[in-house]
């Protein structure tokens, strides 16, 4: 009896062009992943920086508030610190079309870049005040 001829099977796998193409679809598709994450950690810090630079404004606009005498139409700046940080305000407060509403406008900046981190303004009444 004869031994029938093997039939060559096909070998399973995969070829090295295969290999070389899914590596390069991994390496593309982990680049755009850490770019991603790139811009979320630093938008997450911008947007914390403009939270307590807005908190700074509301602290100062508060302080105005809060003082029995009505505020005069003026220019003012000065420090805070909140948040670990140093920063500087600036204050301007001006007259409207009625006689009893003042302006409050408060530009706070940052301490890591330029321009202002947030900009705040607000009405206060003379009701009350002297």
């Amino acid at each position: 009896m004869k031994r029938p001829a093997t039939v060559a099977r096909p070998e399973h796998g995969f070829t090295l062009v295969e290999m070389l193409v899914a590596v390069a679809v991994l390496a593309i598709a982990m680049a755009a992943i850490l770019s991603g994450m790139a811009r979320y950690a630093d938008n997450t810090a911008h947007l914390r920086e403009r939270t307590l630079a807005l908190w700074v404004a509301h602290n100062r606009l508060t302080e105005i508030e809060l003082q029995p005498k009505w505020p005069d139409v003026s220019k003012s700046d000065g420090d805070m610190e909140m948040g670990g940080r140093s920063w500087r305000w600036k204050v301007e407060v001006k007259k409207t079309e009625d006689p009893h509403l003042r302006r409050i406008d408060i530009q706070v900046l940052s301490p890591n870049r330029e321009g202002n981190a947030a900009t705040l303004s607000s009405f206060i009444a003379d009701t009350g005040r002297q």
